[in-house]
């Protein structure tokens, strides 16, 4: 085969892949040194640990006055919450600039204001056909199951109800199934939140329940990042024969970085695999943290290769408190088109922009037509050459 110069170039350089998969057990800091691997990988103990205040967090880390003023401000409105496993992957080399670090705890670029910015950017609370239900789009609603999560991720766009003193009650929950079950038209259902994961097993199957019983639902998905911020949930064997029970349930989960591969989630993975959940990652691209092709070429790497596809990468929604960590849409478009050449179509995501104020999804993609006369058509490919094709008569 006679390959071009250019296609030489493109396929001599080696994959961007992850070395090794660290176990955060084996990272946990020296403050917890002397928890034994039994304890660490309670989901339980791993909840009942998760660090809150700047003074908790001290013995991991060397904060920044920057973290520590914005810890202290963002307490009453969308308060931090770290759990043990997600601090051990922090890297201690990169400072204030640890992509985990970032995603993590608060700094004062959180509480500048916006007039681009919205509290309820989905435009969801409009959209409520019961207490926490809602319903964007024809066939597909939203159950709300509640505002607590395992972390408060800093570029949430639910923040100004995740972690609040809102509380969703199990008659909210009922509510919003009957609601859902007596609406034909939808047949796909998200549970999310906050974490649904966050809620008990029984809690859950309670609303799982009901909908897989309501024939006009076709599809019934977990929207958790539990299995990046805490695997151990999924280290429960009765939950994991729960799900079972309902299969298929599809699993979104959120992996953002490289550094959040971890041999816990690899375990939770398959085990959600071993209860016939079909899981999908669905990334959002941030400034600083993961805007560059090589990071997220070994993340879909990471993920392709167990079980977990790439389902969307979010351009970062317009919530209050998130604009440090907005990209402009072509920094996006220029990753997707690296890793069209990178990557095979399995791992490669949507790019998608949530449009403000709920008005859906639109998928952005790189325009490879360069010229178009008639019905010849110039393309441009993913290593940079022009393609001639004609279209027929």
């Amino acid at each position: 085969m006679n390959l071009s110069d250019k296609e030489r170039q493109a396929l001599a350089r080696a994959p961007h892949i992850i070395d090794s998969i660290p176990s955060s057990y084996e990272r946990r800091p020296a403050y917890w040194q002397h928890i034994d691997e039994a304890t660490w990988q309670s989901p339980l103990w791993q909840f009942d640990h998760r660090i809150t205040s700047a003074q908790a967090l001290a013995p991991f880390i060397a904060l920044t006055p920057d973290e520590i003023t914005a810890i202290e401000r963002t307490a009453s409105s969308f308060s931090m919450a770290i759990s043990p496993h997600f601090i051990a992957l922090m890297r201690d080399e990169y400072g204030a600039a640890c992509p985990i670090r970032r995603q993590a705890i608060p700094t004062t670029a959180e509480l500048l204001p916006s007039r681009d910015l919205l509290a309820d950017p989905l435009g969801e609370r409009p959209r409520a056909i019961a207490p926490c239900a809602i319903h964007r789009y024809p066939d597909r609603a939203l159950i709300y199951a509640t505002p607590q999560c395992a972390m408060r991720c800093r570029h949430c766009t639910r923040r100004t109800r995740v972690g609040s003193e809102e509380c969703v009650t199990q008659t909210d929950r009922t509510a919003a199934i009957d609601a859902i079950c007596a609406d034909e038209n939808i047949r796909d259902v998200l549970i999310s939140g906050g974490d649904p994961l966050a809620l008990s097993n029984e809690t859950l199957e309670s609303i799982i329940a009901p909908l897989r019983a309501c024939p006009h639902i076709d599809i019934i998905r977990l929207c958790t990042r539990m299995v990046s911020t805490m695997p151990q949930r999924f280290f429960d064997h009765q939950l994991i024969e729960m799900l079972s029970r309902y299969a298929p349930i599809y699993v979104n989960t959120q992996f953002n970085h490289p550094f959040e591969a971890t041999r816990e989630s690899i375990i939770a993975m398959k085990h959600l695999r071993s209860a016939g959940c079909i899981l999908g990652n669905q990334s959002v691209l941030l400034k600083n943290i993961n805007d560059n092709a090589d990071d997220l070429e070994a993340l879909y790497r990471f993920l392709t290769k167990h079980g977990c596809r790439p389902y969307y990468l979010f351009l970062c929604d317009v919530a209050q408190g998130t604009d440090h960590f907005r990209t402009t849409i072509d920094s996006g478009l220029a990753i997707m088109k690296h890793l069209r050449g990178r990557l095979s179509g399995l791992s490669i995501p949507h790019f998608v922009i949530d449009l403000p104020n709920g008005y859906g999804k639109v998928d952005l993609a790189p325009n490879s037509i360069v010229e178009r006369d008639g019905r010849r058509i110039v393309f441009d490919n993913w290593f940079g050459e022009k393609v001639t094709y004609f279209e027929p008569q």
